[in-house]
C-alpha cells in the first residue's frame, strides 16, 4: 500500500482531552506519581499542591489544574494497588511454601 494511501487510513488521535489537559502531559503526570508510589512516596506528596503548581501562582484555571493533580493521583494509586496486589500474592505464596 503506498504511503500516502495509508495516512488516511489511521485514526486521529486528540492531542488534548475533553478538559483540555494535553493527553501527553496526562499521562506524564500518571507515570510520575506511579514512580513516586513506586518509591514509596505518598499520596500527599502530589506536586501539584506545590505552591508554585498551584493556579495562583501558575495562572491556569482551577479546572484545569484540578485535572492535573487528579492525573498525578491516579497514577499513584494505580501503583499502589499493583505494589498491593504483588505484596498480597507474595505473601500467600510465602504462607503456602511453608507448609
Amino acid at each position: 500500500m503506498k504511503r500516502s494511501a495509508k495516512s488516511h487510513l489511521r485514526k486521529h488521535r486528540p492531542t488534548t482531552d475533553p478538559t483540555g489537559l494535553a493527553v501527553a502531559e496526562r499521562v506524564e503526570l500518571q507515570r510520575q506519581g506511579a514512580k513516586a508510589a513506586a518509591r514509596g512516596g505518598e499520596s500527599s506528596e502530589n506536586p501539584m499542591d506545590e505552591p508554585r503548581n498551584m493556579p495562583a501562582t501558575t495562572g491556569e484555571s482551577a479546572a484545569l489544574w484540578s485535572e492535573r493533580k487528579d492525573a498525578w493521583q491516579s497514577g499513584h494509586e494505580a501503583q499502589t494497588k499493583v505494589d498491593e496486589e504483588a505484596s498480597s500474592r507474595g505473601k500467600s505464596h510465602r504462607t503456602e511454601d511453608e507448609h
